[in-house]
């Protein structure tokens, strides 16, 4: 990787050429300088993936991390990002980064107590002194799944009616005082472990089970269950002695109220979130708990109406394989008062898990989903639309600066249920008019991508600086009708081709052609640059294939790279049943793809490039650019 930022870094003295200025409407010469560059297609022997400089760019499909993943923003502490992750059956581990680019293991943080299986890790800090010295606590909270449990009738292995099995799974949490571990479970009989404020008796002769793993119980049953049956009697019985069936916790402080809230979906389907106020970490108070989404349904108003025989409209995304709203997460933006609720649907088996939103004024009530007008589904497959990437989802958030982003997890094989490894892509707020007709800011993911993209590292030297374009203009070729050059650096990737059509049309728009058409990119003042992106069509009949006469007006020289290709291996994915008689019939584009080039820094005011449309078409669409300048 590094040889070829080597080369692109050789100094600026390369052939002295002269050439036709693009865009001229009269040929005119003048002097220009060839410039090194690497496009990011030379591919090492036997490589599925062509090498790039991850001084710039990053890549979704490095195969690392694990499913569930979580990041902890530690840096006000430490000064580091520590990454946890469902790992395998027998532990839990954990990964530390300065940057979020480079992860050093921590090594095993949490051994296997006797599970049969654990997951879906999330890690909160709480320092009550909140004196400055930061000796504070950290709480592990993740799902288990424990052998031999017992219920009144017995050990039951039969489903019921739905599908779903009696009790298997609850939510433990253990402790440390570091975000490295190692963490030790909290055992609520024990007051040294949990505290004396927490501790419970448990009393065998008080249940009509026993099992030597209540005492590490988050929720204690026969309490927590009398409180859930005045919210959810379809699914608590009156005096239900079930144990709790709940997974995926979510931590979340509200900044506004300091109030902690744990957040985690009850496991039988059709699956609804839950959210529950803590005393403490170690305190739940159950009658508190809320339900604050229903699978399927838009509101828990709706559902409550059609429980009651009315007719209302139903999400029938979250209704097609696992009837799940699961691997919750909270997010508050501070400039609108709102709160998101993240969710994900489907089952991570499944090619359609994708991650949805709702919104609400209040972290526990009133939260509605959006429609797909309205980007409901943050992140998905495309309802398989998105050949080359699957499984998309339970995640959560981080910021880098102002930038939020969205960490995930996807399949390592699309849709082949290969096991999952993580990713990570940008997300905006896009503003638009709700199903009311009043203004929503709305989440929006530039993802899931699999193609080169800018780099996400904090501190990192250079980044997309696409934002502070003082102008974008035409200055040879044509716009389609209705066609702008404002979507050029608006920020959104164009995605999707089956789900959110609506909000799609209306808010996240390609820039389109109708002939070879020169754009002009000027910045205010010289910016310091290393890299180029253009960024492809979503539509297979609308995409481009080079991009020539690429030029940067430098302090009193022009710097140019003749032409630009699309790399159709890493862009395109082909009809594999074809390939094996060797005709190449591209079967989908790669959403979020394009071509790039990176080169030695370069002060340049402006930026030309000439986008060509292919013999046979008769519209190009262009998703995005991005200039990855100096970050001053």
């Amino acid at each position: 990787m590094n040889k070829f930022f080597r080369l692109i870094a050789v100094a600026l003295g390369a052939a002295l050429v002269c050439a036709t200025l693009a865009g001229c409407n009269q040929t005119e010469k003048k002097t220009v300088y060839e410039i090194p560059y690497y496009d990011g297609t030379t591919y090492e022997e036997g490589a599925e993936k062509p090498v790039y400089s991850s001084e710039l760019w990053r890549r979704n499909d490095v195969n690392n991390g694990a499913g569930d993943p979580f990041i902890l923003d530690n840096t006000a502490i430490d000064g580091f990002y520590y990454r946890y992750g469902t790992g395998g059956a027998h532990q839990f581990s954990a990964y530390r980064s300065s940057d979020l680019d480079f992860w050093i293991p921590c090594g095993i943080i949490l051994e296997n107590i006797g599970w049969t299986a654990a997951w879906a890790p999330e890690v909160v800090y709480d320092d009550p002194t909140d004196d400055g010295v930061n000796n504070g606590t950290y709480y592990f909270f993740f799902s288990m799944c424990f052998p031999g449990y017992a219920t009144s009738d017995g050990y039951n292995k039969e489903k019921d009616e739905n599908g779903n099995t009696d009790n298997v799974h609850s939510l433990f949490v253990a402790t440390s005082s570091s975000p490295a571990g190692p963490f030790k479970m909290v055992d609520f009989t024990d007051a040294k472990s949990c505290g004396e404020e927490n501790v419970r008796t448990i009393d065998a002769g008080d249940y009509s089970y026993t099992c030597e793993y209540l005492k590490y119980m988050l929720f204690e049953p026969i309490e927590t269950n009398k409180a859930w049956h005045k919210i959810m009697p379809e699914r608590i019985p009156e005096n239900s002695d079930k144990l709790c069936n709940n997974i995926d916790a979510s931590p979340f402080v509200d900044p506004v109220t300091k109030k902690k809230y744990l957040i985690f979906n009850h496991e039988r389907q059709p699956s609804p979130i839950l959210i529950m106020e803590m005393e403490n970490w170690l305190k739940p108070l159950p009658e508190t708990t809320k339900v604050i989404a229903r699978c399927g349904y838009y509101t828990v108003e709706d559902y409550e109406k059609a429980q009651r025989g009315e007719a209302v409209e139903t999400s029938d995304f979250e209704m097609r394989t696992n009837k799940v709203n699961e691997g919750p997460c909270m997010y508050y933006n501070a400039e609108n008062g709102k709160y998101y609720l993240t969710y994900s649907v489907n089952g991570f088996m499944d090619p359609t898990y994708a991650v949805a939103q709702a919104v609400s004024d209040s972290p526990t009530e009133g939260f509605r989903k959006l429609t797909q007008a309205e980007n409901g589904l943050i992140l998905s497959a495309d309802d398989g639309g998105n050949k080359l990437a699957s499984g998309t989802g339970h995640h959560c958030f981080f910021h880098i600066g102002e930038k939020l982003y969205i960490y995930y997890h996807k399949h390592t094989v699309p849709y082949a249920d290969e096991g999952r490894y993580t990713a990570v892509d940008e997300v905006k707020f896009v503003t638009i008019k709700d199903q009311n007709g009043e203004d929503l800011d709305v989440m929006y993911v530039n993802g899931p991508t699999v193609t080169p993209q800018p780099a996400i590292v904090k501190g990192m030297e250079y980044a997309d600086i696409s934002d502070k374009l003082q102008s974008v203009s035409v200055i040879s070729g044509a716009l389609a009708e209705g066609s702008d050059t404002k979507w050029l650096n608006d920020g959104l990737l164009s995605y999707n081709m089956k789900l959110n059509q609506e909000f799609l049309n209306t808010y996240v728009r390609e820039t389109e052609i109708t002939s070879d058409t020169t754009f002009e990119l000027s910045f205010a003042d010289y910016e310091t640059i290393r890299g180029l992106m253009i960024y492809n069509s979503k539509n297979l009949e609308k995409v481009f294939y080079k991009i020539k006469n690429i030029e940067f007006e430098s302090e009193g020289k022009t710097y140019f790279i003749k032409e630009l290709n699309v790399d159709e291996q890493s862009n395109f994915k082909f009809n594999e049943f074809e390939l094996m008689y060797g005709n190449k019939v591209i079967e989908a584009v790669a959403y979020g793809g394009g071509v790039y080039a990176e080169f030695a820094a370069t002060k340049v005011k402006k930026i030309r490039f000439t986008v060509e449309v292919p013999e046979g078409q008769t519209i190009v669409g262009i998703s995005e650019i991005a200039v990855m300048g100096k970050v001053r």
